[in-house]
């Protein structure tokens, strides 16, 4: 068994000769005090303090417990405090941090309506957001072309968003994003993209369409 510390038996010598601790520290002070010298002489020592002379008694009892509530106190207050960062941080991880679904046909699809608007469905039970570029020119095979990029995102809870057309289809949620400037985009490739990396040059528009999936071309 490990051996405990003189400095915490003494720090609970007032309580253990008030009689208010638990049976299981009773008997670890009692086991220590038969073991330890220096420890018996500090519990007698407690003991002329704290019985004599009787009108300090009180005194003392009083100076005791107070310490005792300042320490259930602040250990109530860390221990309070504690819970909260860990469940904020769960609840954060568990509704904001998002993940890239993956691209599959038979869940992302895009459609030109009658409208000449480019449309992403998207067939699944929920996502938490949907990434899109405008159209831009890039160079594709020697031939410079208008395309944007798109994915979609979930987290753990798989929240939908707010912010989306639903109807519904053949009894599946579908979900429907317009893409801007429909008139302008000669193709639509699935990839994600972080715009941060491509603004400081630690990523590019052309490593990205290297690992893209082409889902649409006009």
């Amino acid at each position: 068994m490990k051996e405990i510390k003189c400095t915490i038996i003494q720090d609970v010598l007032p309580l253990y000769m008030d009689e208010v601790v638990s049976q299981d520290t009773k008997e670890m002070v009692d086991r220590h005090l038969k073991q330890c010298e220096t420890c018996q002489k500090e519990y007698e020592s407690m003991k002329r303090k704290l019985y004599i002379p009787a009108e300090n008694k009180d005194s003392l009892f009083d100076k005791i417990s107070k310490k005792w509530r300042k320490k259930k106190v602040m250990i109530s207050i860390v221990s309070v405090l504690a819970t909260a960062i860990t469940l904020l941080g769960a609840f954060a991880y568990v509704f904001y941090y998002e993940r890239v679904i993956p691209y599959s046909g038979n869940l992302i699809k895009i459609e030109m309506q009658n409208d000449h608007q480019l449309v992403s469905h998207y067939y699944g039970e929920s996502y938490a957001t949907v990434h899109g570029t405008h159209p831009f020119s890039l160079e594709i095979d020697g031939e410079k072309k208008n395309i944007s990029f798109i994915f979609y995102t979930k987290t753990f809870a798989d929240s939908p968003t707010r912010n989306l057309i639903k109807n519904e289809k053949n009894d599946e949620q579908e979900y429907i994003f317009k893409l801007a400037e429909s008139e302008k985009i000669d193709a639509v490739y699935y990839a994600d993209y972080d715009v941060e990396k491509i603004a400081t040059g630690k990523e590019s528009w052309d490593s990205i369409l290297k690992r893209a999936v082409l889902i649409w071309e006009k």
